[in-house]
Formats: C-alpha cells, structure tokens, sequence
C-alpha cells in the first residue's frame, strides 16, 4: 500500500511513516492523514483539513473515552504510535478504490554480492504462508531458485514471447519451489529488458504477489522493471565500496534502502528503510539444507515481509 500522507505530528509519527514506507504528500493530494491530537499544534493543523480526508489519529487515554463515547470508530484511533499498530489502521483508513496495493516487488542492489538472492527466497516462503508468490530470476544465475531448494529454468524459450507474453505462458515454464511459490528464469543468461518487463506484468495474472531476483540497479533490465513495479527494496553493505556506490547511484523515488550486514541508521546520506544483520552460522545452516533462515537475521526477514504483507494489503 503505497499511501500518501499528509502528516500533523511530530517525530514519532514521521518516524513510523517512514518504517511503514508512507510517503510525505507534498502536493496537496494526500491518501490520508496521520495525526497526533496528543499535541496541540497537531490538532490545529488537522483542523484545516478537508472533512473528507481519512484519518488515524493517535490518542491519549482520556481521548479514546472520548472517542468511544462519541462512537468513533476503533479501527480509526490507536493509543500507540508504533508502526505496528498504526499499520492496519491506515490499511484499513483508504478507501479501496484509491489504494495503490503492492503486488511486484524488486530485489535489487547497488552492486553485486550483498545476499539479494538469499533474501528474495526468504521473503517468498514466508509470504506464500498467505499469498501465491512468483519469483522471477532476472539475473541469470539461478541462485535464488538453489536457495528454494529447487531448480531454475531459462528465459530462452521465452525471449520470442516476450511481445505477447501471458500469465499462462510463465506458469508451463515455471517450476514448484515449494508450497505458494513457483519461479521462473534462471541460469545460464540473464531476461533482456524487454522480457523482464513482460515477465514482471504477466506473472501478475497468475499470483498474488511477484518477487523480482535483480541484476544491480544500474543494469538495463533492473531499469526497466523499476518502471512497472509497486515497491523496490534497495540492498546494501555499509563498507566503503558500497557506501561509495551508493552515493553515485540514482535510487528510484520509494525505495525500500535496506542495509545488509549493518545497523546503520543511514548511508551514504540516505535513511535505511530496515537493518539487517549480520548472521554467519544462521546463513550457514540454512544453505546446509537449503531452507529459510532462522536467527537474528531470520527475525529480520520476519519483520519485512511482514511489512510486505500491510503493504499489499
């Protein structure tokens, strides 16, 4: 759920906006409003907004009486600004004809071997729990399918479809990786820009949510995808080559910056959307059987497709 919010609160509000990947609407043409009407100059801004405009307010416990007992209803006020309660609130806030819900998904990095492979196939078991998924490998190397503990397949047979590609087509090439989840590309070459387009559309017709295994963010076809798809996760290190590739990459306006291996609140002058850290033996243990992850890092994949999940809602 990409929502625009016009905000009336202070740093805990921003704050949870920025974790639930709300964005600031600048223009006038808010989604909703996120208020705190604990502050004073929250409420007097809130007061200048259209009546018509969706709220969530954050309240204090004296307010929430109040609330009740004016019949207001629950689902539109919390006593908790955390991110985790606000979420299904605003999911539930905008009206559903104006919600711009996250379907397609792009995994992809300022440079290469920061774990995007790992990541993608981790998401996917935990999101097809509730939701077909469909990953797409647009880079070649059939990593993320090993990760499924499955086999990839190739873009090949495809490339001359790429006009007229369907949803049908993708699913006879696909393979089972594993309950929920089916995947399609692999090794040993990578979906042209005009494939990965098509892939990424029509794989839509066929799951409820597409993950895409991407080159780097500067490859023609993460380019291309960028254009079609609802969210971008951004996977980085924070050591000084990827810190300084990041600096010169143009991230597209959204993105999820996710800092692998890290607890760096920001990078190269950029928020970090999510951390994620480091776990040597979890990551060790998963390839020994080629399953999810568990531990610290595992907690960490929880929690963002977690977030996945509110945003597709």
């Amino acid at each position: 759920m990409t929502f625009r919010v016009q905000l009336c609160g202070g740093a805990d509000l921003r704050s949870a906006a920025g974790a639930l990947g709300l964005v600031l609407a600048n223009d006038g043409k808010p989604d909703l409003a996120l208020i705190d009407l604990r502050d004073d100059a929250s409420l007097a801004c809130a007061a200048e907004l259209p009546p018509t405009l969706p709220r969530v307010a954050v309240v204090g416990e004296a307010q929430l009486r109040l609330a009740r007992a004016l019949g207001v209803p629950g689902r539109a006020v919390s006593t908790s600004s955390e991110p985790a309660a606000l979420g299904p609130l605003i999911a539930a806030a905008v009206p559903r004809e104006a919600r711009r819900s996250t379907r397609s998904v792009l995994i992809t990095s300022p440079r290469g071997g920061v774990g995007r492979s790992l990541l993608v196939s981790n998401l996917a078991r935990r999101l097809a729990v509730t939701r077909s998924v469909f990953v797409l490998d647009l880079t070649g190397t059939g990593a993320v399918a090993w990760w499924l503990g499955s086999e990839g397949g190739s873009w090949a047979e495809l490339e001359l479809l790429a006009h007229e590609l369907t949803g049908e087509h993708l699913a006879v090439v696909a393979v089972e990786a594993g309950p929920g989840i089916r995947i399609a590309g692999g090794a040993p070459r990578a979906a042209t820009p005009r494939l990965a387009v098509a892939a990424a559309r029509a794989a839509l017709e066929v799951a409820e949510m597409v993950l895409l295994d991407a080159p780097t963010i500067a490859d023609p076809a993460a380019v291309a995808v960028s254009e079609v798809v609802d969210r971008i996760l951004l996977l980085t290190y924070d050591d000084p080559v990827s810190v300084a590739t990041l600096a010169a990459t143009t991230a597209p306006e959204g993105a999820w910056l996710i800092a692998s291996q890290s607890r760096a609140a920001s990078l190269a002058g950029r928020d970090a959307f999510r951390s994620l850290p480091s776990d040597e033996a979890a990551v060790a243990a998963a390839a020994g059987r080629r399953g999810p992850v568990g531990g610290a890092l595992g907690r960490g994949y929880d929690e963002l497709a977690e977030l996945l999940r509110i945003d597709a809602s």
